[in-house]
């Protein structure tokens, strides 16, 4: 199994929507630094699990993370480079391209996860795995006939009742066996992006970015009949599941992940600049000398 993360530079780097939370300026968190120390604190946590964690980025990337922050990942590339010319609100390509560029099982996970223990072992033999599950289809709903009406040449995989019955994946941990459905996927997702980039700016992006990382996906095993095995066993429509529960850590807490909203309340900042702090003093010092100092 393949274990890798992602970073693609330029929508960080997107000033011009730092207000706007449907792109990711510096990530989604309130500033450089806390994003930095979140991604430095991920990698740790991951590695200490599962030591071979590749990273896939671009330029911008690696001169970041390997030359400035010099995190241990087993090995960087800049392949996203390619995706240089694709719009900055198509946050989520970067995550698609090195879901496309796998050709053995892999394991994706967001740089704003954290590991706590050896988790996803009982994930890691399975065709298709994800974070968990819901059943909210009206998620898509402002963006599904949307897309349909006004783009052209739009996938038959993107068609699909918005029906309670599919398991809308979350794909903050995803991955699996099945190579083919992960090529046929991204290779879709692509097709709708690239016949369509001239209308990224008339829709809501952050939407759009979970229309074709998520929703692509779930309704792809859906028609496949397919088994979702997720780390979380029943869906969280409800919430039920604390995806910040740093009280837990470790006994009853192995995995952290700080999606959407969760990166902007203090206290789990604080945990996170805490912990880094406290069990990697040396990578601490280099990302407060990093971000006093940054020129990207």
């Amino acid at each position: 199994m393949r274990f890798v993360q992602s970073f693609w530079s330029k929508p960080f780097f997107d000033s011009a929507h730092k207000d706007n939370w449907n792109f990711r300026h510096n990530g989604g968190f309130p500033n450089p630094f806390l994003f930095y120390c979140a991604w430095i604190y991920s990698c740790l946590s991951i590695k200490k699990w599962y030591p071979e964690l590749h990273l896939v980025t671009d330029d911008r990337g690696l001169q970041i993370f390997r030359d400035e922050l010099n995190l241990p990942y087993t090995s960087f590339s800049n392949e996203l480079n390619a995706l240089d010319g694709y719009h900055r609100g198509a946050w989520a390509l970067g995550k698609l391209f090195t879901y496309r560029l796998q050709k053995k099982p892999f394991c994706h996970l967001d740089g704003d996860v954290f590991l706590f223990g050896p988790v996803l072992d009982p994930l890691l033999d399975q065709a298709v795995f994800c974070q968990s599950y819901n059943h909210n289809g009206s998620q898509y709903a402002e963006i599904h006939p949307y897309i349909h009406e006004h783009f052209k040449k739009v996938p038959s995989e993107f068609q699909a009742e918005l029906t309670d019955a599919i398991k809308y994946i979350n794909v903050g941990v995803i991955g699996g066996t099945d190579i083919e459905l992960f090529q046929t996927y991204t290779t879709k997702a692509f097709a709708l992006i690239d016949n369509n980039q001239d209308k990224l700016d008339d829709i809501n992006s952050g939407l759009f970015n979970l229309y074709y990382e998520q929703f692509l996906l779930s309704n792809m095993v859906a028609k496949r009949k397919l088994e979702i095995t997720s780390l979380y066993e029943g869906p969280d429509d409800v919430h039920a599941y604390n995806f910040a529960a740093f009280h837990g850590i470790p006994q009853r807490s192995q995995y952290v992940h700080l999606i959407s909203h969760l990166k902007k309340p203090t206290e789990f900042m604080e945990q996170i600049v805490a912990r880094l702090q406290l069990e990697y003093p040396g990578y601490y010092e280099r990302v407060m000398h990093f971000c006093k100092n940054r020129v990207v």
